[in-house]
C-alpha cells in the first residue's frame, strides 16, 4: 500500500484551524488591512496582470508562455482575494499538478499576505490529494469506506494479473501491466466499465477488457481500496451525479 501523503487536514476537523472570524466587522477589519498592504503584493505586476488579480468577479482566464508570471498571477490574485476578505482561506480551490508546485503555491501566498494568513487551506493541492480528501468526506458515495487504502502500481499489476488468470488467459499474452495502463486511461477519462469505447473493450484479453475492468472495480471495492487513477475517477463520478440530482 501507497504512503500517499494526506498532511492538509480539512477545515471541519478538530484542531484543523482556528474558528474563522465570521461576519461584515471581521471582513471589513480585513479589507482595511488589505489596502494597507495592497502596495505589497500588487507592486511589480504590469497592466495585464493586476487586471486579472484585481478581477474577482467571474472567471478568468490568462493564457502566457513560460517564465511569463502565470504562477505570480495566480498566487496574487488567490492573496488579493484572502486579503480583501472575499473569501476565507477553507472557501478557495487551487489545484496543480505536482506536490512540489503546491507548496510553492502556499510559500509565495504565504510571503505575501503572512503565513498565518495562508493556514488552513485544505483545498490547496494536487489533483490526487485533493480527490483524497474528498473521497475520505464521501466515500459512500463510491462504495467505499473511509478508511480505504490505496494501492501502489506493483498491487495493482499484481491484481489484474490474478484477474487475468482466472479468466484462464494467457497473461503473457496480454500482460497485466499493459491493461493496468489501459485502465488508468479510462478513469482519467471519467469512464467506467460500461462506458469505455466497444472496441477498446474488445482489444485486449480475447474481447474481455470490459468483463476484466468490470471485476477488477469490484474486487478493489470489495477490498476497500482504490488505485491513483481512482483518486479523479470517482471525484469525476460523484460531481456528475450530484450535478444530475
Amino acid at each position: 500500500m501507497s504512503g500517499f501523503s494526506e498532511d492538509m487536514p480539512f477545515f471541519d476537523e478538530p484542531n484543523a484551524r482556528p474558528a474563522a472570524p465570521s461576519g461584515i466587522a471581521a471582513r471589513a477589519m480585513a479589507a482595511r488591512s488589505a489596502q494597507n498592504r495592497a502596495a505589497d503584493y500588487l507592486s511589480g505586476l504590469n497592466p495585464e496582470q493586476r487586471l486579472a488579480v484585481e478581477t474577482t468577479e467571474g472567471p478568468v482566464l490568462v493564457l502566457a508562455g513560460a517564465g511569463t508570471g502565470k504562477t505570480r498571477v495566480l498566487t496574487t490574485r488567490i492573496a488579493h482575494i484572502l486579503a480583501t476578505g472575499r473569501a476565507y482561506p477553507s472557501q478557495i480551490l487551487a489545484v496543480t499538478f505536482t506536490n512540489k508546485a503546491a507548496r510553492e503555491m502556499k510559500q509565495r501566498i504565504g510571503i505575501l499576505i503572512g503565513d498565518e494568513n495562508v493556514e488552513g487551506m485544505p483545498w490547496l493541492g494536487t489533483f490526487h490529494s485533493i480527490g483524497v480528501k474528498l473521497l475520505r468526506r464521501h466515500a459512500e458515495l463510491a462504495g467505499l469506506k473511509s478508511d480505504f487504502t490505496i494501492l501502489d502500481t506493483d498491487d495493482v499489476v499484481r491484481l489484474i494479473k490474478q484477474l487475468i488468470q482466472a479468466e484462464n488467459l494467457d497473461d503473457k499474452r496480454w500482460p497485466a501491466k499493459q491493461f493496468a495502463q489501459m485502465i488508468d486511461n479510462w478513469k482519467n477519462k471519467g469512464l467506467g466499465p460500461d462506458e469505455i469505447p466497444e472496441g477498446d473493450a474488445r482489444s485486449f484479453g480475447n474481447g474481455k477488457g470490459r468483463q476484466l475492468y468490470k471485476a477488477y472495480q469490484e474486487r478493489l471495492q470489495t477490498l476497500n481500496t482504490c488505485d491513483f487513477g481512482d483518486l479523479l475517477y470517482h471525484p469525476i463520478r460523484i460531481f456528475r451525479a450530484i450535478r444530475t440530482c
